[in-house]
């Protein structure tokens, strides 16, 4: 199993074009980066919070980023939340995302998209702060979600690099159960919380001494009556295939029902390479939609956490967008159709915020700031997209 445990960095390239004049506003494309998106802010640490919903057929966790595709999750619903936090105060943690990065923000109230290709890397902050053994989400009738430290306890010697990370437990869709806290409700208001910690004085880690209160959190509004070119995206039926027409030839078009109180949705059109997901040999077979291929067992439409390059955009809540191919151009210009081993569509909803941190003490004595940090709540829709 694949666990991502540093994000990846977005790198967003383009080609030349003759004209700036565009309907999508593509990164290096002689358009500002700072005119389609807003300048990233220094932070100290990311809280975020994911529903995922697999709609598709041939979709696996690693659309996660935290896990590989093996075994394959059609069909299946999730919860999962991922923290971290980190000194010197970092952009990264502000643009980049576990799950699912936003497009830019809209234009004048019109949709904008940008292209991303991503490659693998690491934020530049020097040491990872512990802010306590949970960060807790709170609703109003006080039922709490926790995303537990990792590791649960410090026993590792002075000198080795030490790691505080939250969450990345995938948890199943609970809502109105009897005896259980909801792990999701839609456009519900949550608080968020930590204890706060002191590490062992032979650590290597920053702590924040003191805890988190009750800052807020916004669930994002249930995404309904969900389609592509008219046909309903939903859970596949058992055996059957559920993939959508790309838009190779002509526009995707995609259809819902707008929020009462209008929020903007994230559409992402991603591709994804091949990506082994274990061994295999002759008393060995790997399980449904997956080959064995040279003593590996390899993904037969990819491997969702091997992203080679995706089209995110921001669309306005007004139940209709159209994906046409013009908008791949740059995409397309840069990603080698042998690379390629499968497309896939996320629709989503992302409620984005911030909270204020205390100071953190470093792992040598002194105090430095971390605030803001970011935070993220997205409820996502992965379905598969058929290639071109």
């Amino acid at each position: 199993m694949h666990r991502t445990v540093f994000l990846l960095s977005l790198l967003s390239l383009g080609c030349y074009r003759p004209s700036d004049e565009y309907d999508v506003h593509l990164y290096g494309a002689g358009t500002d980066l700072d005119a389609i998106m807003p300048e990233p802010q220094a932070m100290g640490g990311v809280i975020e919070y994911a529903r995922f919903q697999f709609h598709g057929t041939n979709l696996g966790h690693g659309l996660t980023g935290l896990y590989g595709d093996a075994p394959r999750a059609d069909g299946s619903s999730a919860t999962v939340g991922y923290a971290y936090f980190g000194y010197p105060a970092d952009v990264g943690f502000d643009r980049n995302s576990s799950f699912l990065s936003p497009g830019p923000p809209l234009q004048d109230g019109a949709d904008s998209c940008t292209t991303r290709l991503t490659i693998a890397g690491y934020f530049s902050f020097m040491e990872y702060v512990d802010v306590g053994d949970h960060i807790a989400l709170t609703d109003a009738d006080g039922g709490r979600i926790l995303l537990e430290r990792d590791p649960s306890a410090h026993n590792r010697p002075a000198g080795e690099s030490w790691y505080a990370g939250y969450g990345g437990r995938l948890m199943p869709v609970v809502r109105d159960h009897e005896l259980l806290p909801d792990t999701w409700r839609s456009g519900a208001d949550y608080t968020v919380s930590f204890p706060g910690s002191v590490a062992p004085p032979d650590s290597t880690i920053g702590t924040v001494p003191y805890p988190l209160l009750a800052a807020p959190l916004h669930f994002p509004s249930e995404l309904t009556d969900l389609a592509i070119n008219g046909q309903a995206v939903v859970a596949p039926s058992a055996g059957a295939e559920l993939r959508f027409d790309g838009p190779w030839s002509g526009p995707m078009e995609l259809s819902w029902t707008p929020a009462a109180n209008p929020e903007p949705l994230t559409v992402v059109l991603r591709y994804i390479g091949w990506g082994d997901e274990g061994s295999c040999d002759c008393n060995t077979t790997c399980g449904p939609g997956f080959t064995c291929r040279e003593g590996l067992c390899v993904g037969e439409e990819g491997s969702g956490w091997h992203v080679l390059g995706e089209l995110a955009c921001t669309v306005a809540d007004d139940g209709a967008f159209s994906l046409t191919p013009g908008m791949l151009a740059t995409l397309d210009g840069n990603i080698d159709d042998n690379e390629r081993a499968g497309v896939v569509l996320a629709m989503a909803r992302l409620s984005e915020g911030t909270v204020e941190l205390e100071d953190a003490l470093t792992f040598n004595g002194k105090r430095v700031s971390i605030t803001p940090a970011r935070t993220r709540v997205a409820d996502i829709t992965w379905t598969r997209v058929s290639m071109p």
